[in-house]
């Protein structure tokens, strides 16, 4: 969960949630699920 919200240089300065929000908006046809960002707890 933690590399989730962190932005990646390979990724152009995205987070990878972002950049398969972007992929899946391009190609929903290589999706089966919904792309979400999926918070964790707080502990």
């Amino acid at each position: 969960m933690y590399n989730h919200n962190i932005p990646q240089r390979a990724l152009n300065n995205e987070t990878p949630i972002q950049a398969m929000k972007k992929w899946q908006a391009k190609k929903p046809e290589l999706f089966v699920k919904r792309v979400y960002n999926q918070a964790g707890l707080d502990t």
